[in-house]
């Protein structure tokens, strides 16, 4: 499985802020106790080289600000559901989803078919054609990693493969019956050093990724602080 992979985030923007201590980079958390019970939620991460695991830190830090209590594990060491109120799972996108997060969700669909469930990938590339679900599963696209393509009738092969729909379909259909009620994309972290050449190869000829830190901090934790009332349903 490849690593956590994203493009740089356009130079208008600015970088993320610095992490704080003994916590994920941002701006910290941006909301207060919510009403509503508290949910007990386990946050289940696959990563390589922990830049999702940071993803991961900073929803978490979201759902504690917002009144949940959080039990976060690495998806090798994840327990099962049970006595969790809802279920959140992450991981990148490269060559497929991250094989131990797919792993997590497939052992354990009979317990995440009865739970509320989200789910967020990192990816090097997303193209933006409009929808708003994949198979009527909400989706969240980061500014930041969704683009446009040059020609809506005639998407290239790098924009087909880069479609919502192509990323998330293949979950969705390993992970039957679960339904998540929400799947964010957000963009992740390319570092070429830490890849081997058929990786290397993949993302920038197949995936066409440019490599750098493109987080997007403020999207990763605007999702993680509604995330609470979502589970709720």
């Amino acid at each position: 499985m490849g690593p956590d992979v994203t493009p740089e985030p356009p130079s208008d923007h600015a970088p993320a802020g610095p992490s704080r201590a003994g916590g994920a980079p941002g701006a910290g958390p941006s909301a207060g106790p919510t009403a509503g019970a508290a949910l007990r939620v386990l946050l289940v991460y696959a990563t390589r080289h922990d830049s999702t695991r940071e993803v991961a830190d900073a929803v978490a830090e979201e759902l504690r600000a917002a009144g949940h209590e959080v039990d976060q594990r690495p998806a090798a060491e994840a327990p099962g559901a049970a006595g969790y109120d809802a279920v959140v799972v992450g991981g990148p996108m490269i060559m497929g989803w991250h094989r131990q997060a797919v792993r997590y969700v497939t052992r354990n669909r009979v317990e995440l078919e009865r739970l509320p469930t989200a789910l967020f990938i990192t990816a090097a590339s997303l193209t933006e054609t409009g929808e708003t679900d994949v198979q009527g599963v909400p989706i969240v696209k980061d500014p930041w990693l969704a683009k446009a393509p040059r020609d809506a009738a005639r998407l290239r092969r790098k924009e087909r493969y880069a479609l919502p729909q192509h990323y998330l379909g293949d979950v969705l259909k390993k992970a039957a019956p679960v339904r998540p009620r929400s799947v964010a994309f957000f963009a992740g972290s390319l570092d070429l050093t830490t890849m081997n050449i058929v990786e290397k190869l993949f993302v920038l000829l197949v995936v066409g990724a440019t490599p750098g830190d493109g987080r997007n901090w403020k999207a990763i934790r605007e999702w993680g602080a509604g995330l609470g009332e979502v589970l709720r349903g």
